[in-house]
């Protein structure tokens, strides 16, 4: 065995491990959160750590064999979406539960998502929200996106470590709402879980491999209502545990629930609901369909496969524009995140940095090594380009596609929703300039906030709310991209900006 020393916020804590492991590995096992986006396959060099007399290595390729000391950097907060829309559909509290209602009860809708997981704590008696928290979904440390996670349970061992990872994060919110606001577990009297379909089986320990292996079928995708034993939740003995309901392996409860919490104006009769994350999930509502499809954009629009690219992180240039840079929290740079990344390669775009076809000759230097707050320039190199090519080719031949199969154009579309994150701090005119949204479409856009969420802490208030997603589902019509006849040459097309 051999010493680990490990300086974290000016604390100096030591422990053991056993040589032959990963650096990466030792540091999870102390449970210490370490991104590495390629679920440590040593491929995209996001897990860097610095060791004491040695410098930088990669965590997930160092063997250490021999006491080692690790500097770890201070933590940086995360901007994590809670927000929701103001013209979401509105219900009532029901009491019908096994637990009386009082005025102490408390209903939790939790969205999990690939990178964040948000908590909505509801009064069940007057529908108040008594707080929204968003924290970072501590599997991202195993993986990026929701492939690398699948393939991560490869070993099926993993399933269960992933699984663990979600639920204690989930418990220790818990348990921080009861002892901030003074209340008691017993007080939690429903919890509504909203989430992709992938997150939906780790949660509940089920084998995910499936949704990466053609067909693409999920293990399921029907509700579920468990107990707080058959899930390990903190909350009152009889609380439900309600999982929301998934179309299929790529369009998870997260936008089933969204769709469901929509409740756009008589005049909008025609809309698209887009999630522009990894997935790239969205529909097209007609009056008698809903199409559905998932684009697999990648993450990098969440920051990886990005040479500096973060999450939305303080830090993180969040804008890029003729006047220079921004960051969130107006602290110095030490990355891109997504939004960042989309007004910068705009910006090149415009500039005639770089043309139609994407060549960059070499770094385009968004903020220098002196004015970074790491001591590392932030640049956009080639491959960063060609990631965003493909990332927005996905999205928007996805978007083509969908229109086509619903017999549509963008003029007949009445409205634009966008969900998620990334979709409500994006520039809309950089995303028309670099060809992820079509032009015809921008002065229709509307950001709905975290729908996925507000979906959940709906169906906290009322069961009437599973009626409106069953409702989406039975009304909703797959489109897989993949078998589409014109997706490769449309695909191929569009990565030109």
């Amino acid at each position: 065995m051999a010493i680990l020393r490990l300086h974290d916020n000016g604390q100096i804590k030591e422990s053991y491990f056993k040589e032959g492991l990963s650096l990466l590995k030792i540091l999870h096992d102390q449970n210490v959160t370490i991104s590495a986006p390629c679920g440590g396959n040593g491929s995209c060099g996001k897990c860097k750590v610095k060791l004491r007399n040695i410098g930088l290595v990669s965590s997930c390729t160092y063997y250490p064999n021999s006491n080692i000391e690790v500097v770890l950097p201070n933590q940086r907060e995360s901007q994590i979406l809670t927000h929701q829309y103001l013209h979401s559909l509105h219900l009532k509290p029901e009491q019908n539960l096994l637990t009386k209602v009082t005025d102490m009860s408390i209903g939790l809708g939790i969205d999990i998502g690939t990178t964040s997981v948000v908590f909505y704590w509801v009064n069940l008696i007057t529908g108040e929200l008594i707080k929204s928290i968003g924290v970072s979904n501590p599997q991202t440390k195993y993986g990026a996106d929701v492939i690398s996670r699948i393939y991560y349970c490869n070993n099926e061992e993993n399933i269960s470590t992933l699984q663990k990872a979600i639920l204690n994060a989930i418990n220790q919110q818990i348990d921080k709402f009861v002892t901030q606001e003074n209340r008691s577990i017993n007080d939690i009297v429903k919890v509504s879980i909203s989430a992709n379909t992938t997150m939906l089986h780790l949660l509940t320990g089920v084998n995910p491999s499936s949704i990466a292996l053609v067909p693409f079928k999920a293990v399921f995708t029907d509700e579920k209502q468990l107990t707080v034993d058959e899930l390990d939740i903190k909350a009152n003995a009889n609380a439900p545990i309600c999982l929301l309901p998934s179309l299929s392996a790529y369009i998870g409860a997260d936008i089933i629930a969204g769709l469901a919490s929509l409740n756009p104006p008589e005049a909008i009769k025609k809309y698209l609901f887009i999630d522009i994350g990894t997935n790239g999930e969205m529909a097209i509502v007609t009056n008698n369909k809903i199409f559905c499809c998932a684009a697999a954009a990648g993450p990098a629009f969440e920051g990886a496969n990005i040479h500096c690219g973060m999450g939305a992180f303080d830090g993180a240039i969040a804008v890029f524009n003729d006047d220079g840079y921004k960051t969130i929290s107006d602290d110095k740079p030490i990355g891109i995140c997504g939004s960042g990344l989309l007004d910068a390669v705009a910006y090149m775009l415009k500039k005639g940095i770089i043309g139609a076809d994407g060549e960059l000759n070499e770094n385009f230097m968004v903020a220098t090594k002196q004015a970074s707050g790491n001591n590392e320039e932030v640049v956009i190199t080639p491959q960063d380009v060609r990631e965003v090519q493909l990332a927005k080719s996905a999205i928007f031949t996805g978007i083509k596609i969908l229109m086509q199969e619903a017999g549509l154009d963008c003029h007949d579309l009445d409205a634009v929703y966008l969900a998620g994150g990334f979709g409500n701090y994006m520039n809309p005119k950089s995303a028309v300039t670099i060809g992820l949204l079509p032009e015809e479409i921008e002065n229709k856009i509307i950001t709905v906030g975290n729908t996925s969420g507000t979906g959940a802490m709906l169906h906290v208030l009322s069961d009437q709310f599973m009626t409106h997603a069953k409702t989406i589902i039975h009304k909703a019509e797959l489109v897989e991209l993949a078998n589409h006849p014109e997706f490769e040459m449309e695909f191929a097309m569009n990565t030109y900006f």
